[in-house]
């Protein structure tokens, strides 16, 4: 079926009016993972174009006045409970028909859950990175092999909350209601800001948040208790469990976000930790002798690869690299090698 087959029938099955023959299409069709997010584009639309709808308030002030009449004594509450009202406003209506709608396709089809149609997710690959514009006016960069997962059809009134897995530089746009915006993740700690700049990762082995600047407030677990901390601009707060947070002040900020121009900066990184960048940005296997895990790196270098990036740090520590597939071998070279 073309999206040009798909937009009437879709149209139709919104109000309705469609058959089950039609609604079994409907369900294949949107097996395809690519035609998910253009079903809910095409329910904002059909919203868009209803008619304004007026309730008819005649008939039911008559009997209600008529009711009053009757009988003086009884209250309201008790007519209201015996009379079913008209729907009583526009919005209440979109929201009944467009949940009656994806009521019936979940009733149809298993292919998606509550959490899907609630939530959206944004994912990168293995050494990409992804801007998003978020609707509230901010913006978050995705680092490599990360999902930032926020609410399909708008933040809320009481907060703006985003759940991230991976690594992320957020730009949080300042409300004039000072509604707050929290970043949710896996790792026991969240962070609470107004309007701000800072980085935060959740990789295994480097879960950290990094202020620019602004304030931000981080609450984290100790045991089975909830605590906070507060940052200022060039504060970092290590956050790697079991430990306890460890807070460093005065860090450079550029380093912490300089991913986002695949720019990487190294600050007597060893080669052990060198391994988990690479594991965590690329996706890859890295081993490494025993001997060599404790050598350091040190330097700012642009690769826009992991092969740019190990051909640059093979020269700096003459090291020999082995790649099969995604499994990466670092020795060190033969003294013959090194001349």
């Amino acid at each position: 079926m073309t999206l040009s087959e798909a937009k009437p029938l879709l149209f139709a099955h919104f109000a309705n009016k469609t058959t089950p023959l039609q609604r079994r299409i409907i369900e294949e069709w949107l097996r395809d993972e690519a035609n998910q997010e253009q079903f809910y584009a095409w329910l904002v639309e059909w919203e868009n174009q209803l008619p304004i709808y007026q309730p008819d308030t005649e008939a039911p002030l008559q009997r209600f006045t008529a009711h009053m009449t009757n009988r003086p004594n009884a209250n309201t509450e008790e007519f209201i409970a015996e009379t079913e009202l008209p729907v009583r406003s526009l919005w209440g209506r979109f929201r009944l028909m467009a949940a009656a709608s994806i009521l019936v396709l979940l009733t149809l089809a298993g292919w998606v859950n509550r959490s899907r149609i609630l939530y959206q997710s944004y994912r990168t690959a293995y050494g990409e990175t992804q801007t998003i514009h978020l609707p509230d006016g901010s913006t978050v960069t995705l680092n490599a092999h990360s999902t930032l997962r926020l609410p399909r059809f708008g933040f809320g009134d009481r907060s703006r909350e985003v759940q991230l897995a991976g690594e992320a530089f957020f730009s949080v746009h300042h409300r004039a209601d000072n509604q707050k915006f929290i970043v949710r993740t896996a790792n026991g700690f969240d962070v609470i800001v107004h309007g701000t700049e800072f980085n935060v990762s959740t990789y295994a082995h480097r879960a950290n948040v990094m202020l620019s600047r602004g304030q931000v407030q981080v609450d984290y677990l100790v045991g089975a208790t909830r605590k906070q901390l507060m940052l200022e601009p060039g504060d970092l707060v290590s956050l790697n469990q079991p430990s306890a947070p460890k807070l460093t002040r005065h860090v450079q900020p550029q380093v912490y976000s300089a991913w986002k121009e695949h720019r990487f900066v190294f600050n007597d990184m060893t080669l052990l930790e060198f391994g988990q960048l690479l594991t965590d940005t690329y996706g890859l296997r890295v081993e490494i002798p025993d001997d060599l895990t404790r050598r350091t790196l040190v330097g700012s270098f642009q690769a826009d690869s992991a092969d740019e990036l190990l051909q640059i740090v093979s020269e700096l520590l003459n090291l020999n690299v082995v790649r099969q597939t995604n499994s990466i071998l670092l020795s060190e070279r033969e003294p013959t090698e090194r001349n």
